[in-house]
């Protein structure tokens, strides 16, 4: 593993090291990654196995304590599946590079929570899994039956997740999944027998998220398939809600985040789109239980909803004062809408008002803000007045600041000729200095 920089005053520092320096071992163990200087460097004392332009050499440092190596960064492993729904295969020519690569690697699902599907998984990376403790994982399951799992993974073999998910649970780690359902494949008696036969594997599974498929318009050369319709949101709301009461009447148990406990845990979850599908009311917060799989859309809605009430408890100044736009997308749109006029009636320093974005870019089914566009939000505020403020989605700029066709909120300030802001996903704080 090539170092990349040392951070002047650490102990990497000390001992001499130097960019450009190969880590090789760790108290004899190799290094690969960042997640094996982690875990080897968690010891008393650590002893550095370093090569510089062909001469080995060691160098000690006490352990529990940051070494100051930055690391390259890792080699993503790539994925080999073809999904009947991969969303990268969905996105139109001409963007970033870094939109068309497909990621399946379980390193990013311990350290991101990003959701792979383990076909690949071998026997070193299993071992090295349950010995690193790299727990939980976010697993991709969309069926148990083998089957249909590999229809809709676009595979040829049997990829004996079930085994290997047992593999891991007897190991020690515990594992969130997901289903994503496709209409008329992994749905109804085949979506009822992969809920069960993943609730069996509670507690070492802690939950199951059902997610609605996402189709662009932007399919050409695909297989056809269908789109989550309000019948259908209903009918697997409805599959749903009848297996948590199944679960729920067999007092299974269920540890907090915060070390609670709980023999009501639901286990499985619609995400939020299918009560958006559906025309159906957001559930309460109880039946999120501690909110697992939110950043996968699982009770994001309802968590803003109820963070928005904090409005009537806030303290401190206004952010921002005159007219301000809040842009959303269209799924969020009478919930933002909710949140604004209550702020309407709190404050008479903010002129508010909500525009819903629709997605030209991917097309009008995609209706989540986070894949909302910089021209599609522009050309949606043409009407915008020199006197307002744009306040953007928390979630539709990456981390370097750039929407998905590389636009940035500067460039969107400069066509419209006003104030472009990114708001915070505790609507309270994007207001208010302070907040109680």
């Amino acid at each position: 593993m090539k170092i990349t920089a040392i951070r002047k005053g650490s102990q990497a520092d000390r001992e001499g090291l130097r960019p450009g320096d190969e880590l090789l071992a760790i108290n004899g163990q190799p290094v690969r990654d960042d997640i094996d200087l982690m875990f080897y460097g968690a010891e008393d004392m650590v002893y550095l196995t370093v090569r510089r332009e062909g001469h080995v050499f060691e160098a000690a440092c006490e352990g529990y304590e940051d070494l100051g190596i930055e690391p390259e960064p890792m080699q993503i492993m790539n994925c080999g599946n073809h999904c009947l729904f991969c969303f990268v295969d969905q996105n139109p020519p001409g963007m970033r590079k870094a939109l068309y690569f497909k990621d399946e690697d379980y390193r990013l699902s311990f350290l991101h929570g990003a959701y792979v599907t383990l076909t690949t998984l071998r026997e070193t990376d299993i071992a090295r899994i349950i010995e690193q403790r790299l727990s939980p994982l976010y697993v991709s399951v969309h069926a148990t039956e083998p089957d249909v799992r590999r229809k809709i993974l676009g595979i040829k073999r049997d990829d004996r997740l079930m085994e290997k998910i047992d593999r891991l649970l007897e190991g020690g780690i515990h594992i969130h999944c997901q289903i994503v359902v496709c209409p008329g494949i992994n749905d109804g008696v085949v979506l009822g027998k992969s809920i069960r036969d993943l609730e069996s594997r509670y507690p070492g599974i802690l939950s199951l998220a059902v997610v609605t498929v996402g189709l662009t318009d932007h399919r050409e050369g695909l297989i056809p398939l269908r789109a989550v319709d309000a019948r259908h949101a209903r009918e697997t709301i409805e599959l749903v809600d009848s297996l948590r009461e199944e679960k729920k009447g067999r007092g299974s148990t269920r540890i907090y985040t915060d070390n609670s406990y709980s023999d009501e845990c639901g286990f499985v979850y619609c995400a939020d789109e299918w009560y958006c599908r559906a025309g159906m009311d957001i559930p309460e917060a109880g039946y999120y239980d501690d909110f697992p799989q939110i950043e996968n859309g699982v009770g994001m809605i309802r968590d803003f909803l109820d963070a928005s009430k904090r409005l009537e408890t806030a303290a401190g100044k206004l952010k921002y004062t005159g007219k301000v736009t809040i842009v959303t997308g269209v799924s969020m749109e009478p919930y933002i809408e909710l949140f604004a006029e209550r702020l309407r009636n709190l404050t008479d320093g903010l002129d508010v008002r909500v525009k819903a974005v629709a997605n030209r870019f991917y097309g009008e089914s995609v209706t989540v803000s986070g894949l909302l566009t910089g021209r599609d939000i522009i050309n949606a505020l043409r009407d915008i007045e020199p006197d307002e403020m744009v306040l953007l989605p928390p979630n539709c700029l990456n981390t370097e600041g750039l929407f998905l066709d590389d636009l940035s909120p500067e460039d969107m300030s400069r066509e419209l000729g006003v104030i472009v802001r990114q708001g915070e996903y505790d609507p309270a704080a994007t207001f208010f200095e302070e907040v109680l």
